[in-house]
């Protein structure tokens, strides 16, 4: 274990050196969130604020909506723009087989690597849901209605999303390591936005209450999924097959 936090470690620093990296990925993540923010409240909120009696479930509904995607894009947008930069860096300075050659293991390096990008992109993606909570009920709800929020809202947005995203970063790597970086990097590419929309028109269609354990629960069930297909593809992590996928 003592391995594996020192690669995150490194990582970690080896990611916030690159400046002007993290300088367009935090505006551009803000400006997704924002853009992404003002549109469901301007389609979804005010609306709804607009009626005679406004209905505090469907409040909470659309609420769960904006809080989770802001969770969802600080997650993930970390995750598309640092995993594969950091799997193509070690791979030509050779640095992989490098500490394959200690007494590193190959899943020090896996782990390692995957929590170096899910810990900063969760505790970014937490503060921005927790930031965007806060604006919408100020402007929207206080004093009137009041703070709104229910427990599956925050569990969906601080739990669900890291947790599918913990799932999604060990496949990343593990695809990433033990063959090209890019294909990795296609399933992260793929996944955000098509997992945001997914999401988004199921609760924008009251397919599913963005504000109920139902939604907690389709984000738990895809993360068990995916860590099936990690568990699955697992026997590839080995230190010939990182050395050969070079």
């Amino acid at each position: 274990m003592s391995y594996t936090r020192l690669i995150m470690r490194a990582s970690i620093r080896s990611n916030l050196r690159l400046k002007i990296a993290l300088g367009i990925v935090l505006s551009i993540t803000f400006i997704c969130v924002a853009g992404v923010t003002i549109l469901f409240c301007i389609l979804l909120l005010e609306p709804e604020m607009g009626s005679v009696v406004p209905d505090r479930s469907r409040l909470e509904a659309y609420l769960g909506i904006i809080v989770y995607a802001a969770s969802f894009l600080g997650v993930g947008i970390t995750l598309n723009s640092f995993a594969f930069q950091s799997l193509v860096r070690e791979k030509t300075r050779g640095n992989l087989q490098s500490l394959l050659a200690t007494p590193v293991r190959p899943k020090d390096i896996w782990m390692g690597k995957s929590l170096s990008i899910l810990v900063p992109g969760t505790l970014f993606g937490s503060a921005l849901a927790v930031l965007v909570l806060v604006i919408v009920n100020g402007v929207y709800f206080l004093p009137g209605i009041g703070f709104v929020l229910n427990p599956w809202i925050a569990l969906s947005s601080f739990v669900g999303v890291p947790l599918v995203y913990l799932a999604l970063g060990l496949l990343v790597h593990l695809v990433g390591l033990t063959s090209r970086a890019a294909n990795g990097n296609v399933i992260a590419q793929l996944f955000l936005p098509v997992m945001v929309n997914v999401m988004i028109q199921l609760a924008v269609h009251d397919v599913i209450d963005a504000s109920s354990w139902l939604f907690l629960a389709i984000n738990l069930g895809l993360a068990a999924v995916i860590g099936t297909i990690v568990i699955g593809l697992r026997s590839r992590l080995t230190a010939e097959n990182i050395i050969l996928s070079n």
